[in-house]
């Protein structure tokens, strides 16, 4: 049997629409959280916005070393400690068990907060890097967005399972005028340090939110 002169035209077509209905459903995915969505539907939200947050910080931190590593380690061979580093987190798998669903849940939202500020600062100081390319650009100001929704998410997630429950406000940074310096060397080193740290912090987010998951939504079957 003859294929017909339209059928390539209709195969590539179907390739389209299946491409843009793939990316619709992603950024439905990842958008900001419904407030009416049930519990178990917002999870599965908040899992595939942490999963986005935390590639995006991986990209980030891998396009500025290859972009402005070196004037980075120039100025400062000591990696900073994160600001986050003083927020007491479970730090292996064992620990991560070991931990109630409230407390991992309550550590998340607390290092969440702890972005808000920085990340603003951080797209500011991305924007004036020189020659600083726009995909570093609009991914820096994506994973702001993302850690956005993800807090809120994760805020709603809280209130509803833990109702009267709080979290404290984990607000503390110190190093926006580094990020402010009109020395190339000493700003490129404070995005760095941030750079690292974020990409730390949402691997750690992500690694609860599964277990919290596997409790949570699939009763530890998984």
């Amino acid at each position: 049997m003859q294929l017909s002169l339209s059928q390539p035209c209709s195969f590539s077509g179907a390739l389209l629409l299946l491409a843009v209905s793939n990316l619709l459903v992603w950024e439905k995915v990842t958008s900001l959280p419904n407030y009416q969505m049930p519990t178990e539907s917002l999870y599965q939200r908040v899992i595939m916005v942490s999963h986005s947050a935390h590639d995006l910080a991986s990209k980030i931190f891998m396009e500025f070393e290859m972009k402005f590593g070196r004037t980075a380690w120039s100025y400062d061979l000591m990696l900073r400690p994160c600001h986050t580093a003083s927020i007491l987190t479970p730090e292996n798998s064992e620990q991560v068990h070991q931990t109630r669903s409230e407390d991992l849940l309550r550590v998340s939202i607390t290092i969440l907060q702890a972005w808000e500020e920085p990340l603003k600062h951080m797209v500011a100081a991305v924007a004036t890097l020189p020659h600083v390319p726009d995909t570093l650009l609009s991914r820096t100001k994506e994973l702001e967005e993302r850690i956005h929704g993800l807090l809120e998410g994760l805020k709603i997630i809280f209130n509803r399972v833990y109702p009267g429950a709080a979290v404290s406000d984990y607000t503390f940074w110190s190093a926006w005028s580094d990020l402010q310096s009109s020395d190339e060397s000493t700003k490129s080193s404070a995005v760095r340090t941030l750079c690292r740290c974020v990409r730390r912090d949402t691997h750690k987010v992500d690694n609860y939110l599964k277990v919290l998951k596997c409790r949570d939504v699939h009763n530890n079957n998984c």
